[in-house]
């Protein structure tokens, strides 16, 4: 390499290096600052729908608030239909209404039964009935059956 740069006349050297100089200024300015550039101006924008999110999600929150204490203070039960109604329409949401045998009304309550069932299905539901619709679970008695994941279960479901 040497002997060829040596080779070169005076001229020649200094157009390999300006090439050369250009050639790393193109670089530079391809491989690094326009990549910077491009994110920079992304993450702007994105900044930018976010702070909009932001704002709008300060605005309502007071009504999201007094909206959830409405929610809490008044059940499902009563704002959407009987216990009943309302036991139907979850479980067969929830795909556990074929394995429900018997719905017995008792008080402002229900009795049910339920034939294999899966475990994991049962419990889920449970928990809407409890959490979403503001019913309580008074009794629960579960019996393992013989296929792995199924149960039976007797409970009594009762608005809070």
């Amino acid at each position: 390499m040497k002997a060829w740069w040596a080779g070169l006349v005076p001229r020649e050297q200094r157009i390999v290096l300006a090439g050369l100089v250009a050639l790393v200024v193109l670089f530079l300015w391809l491989g690094v600052w326009e990549p910077l550039a491009s994110n920079r101006a992304e993450l702007r924008s994105e900044v930018g729908a976010l702070s909009t999110d932001l704002a709008w999600m300060q605005q309502v929150s007071d009504q999201v608030r007094r909206r959830g204490a409405q929610q809490r203070s008044q059940p499902s039960a009563g704002a959407g239909g009987s216990v009943l109604t309302l036991i139907e329409v979850s479980a067969n949401a929830a795909g556990i209404k074929q394995a429900l045998g018997r719905v017995q009304p008792e008080g402002s309550g229900a009795r049910l039964s339920f034939e294999e069932v899966g475990f994991d299905s049962l419990v889920g539901w449970l928990n809407d009935l409890e959490n979403r619709h503001g019913l309580q679970i008074s009794q629960l008695a579960v019996d393992v059956s013989s296929s792995p994941g199924m149960v039976s279960a007797r409970l009594m479901v009762e608005p809070r």
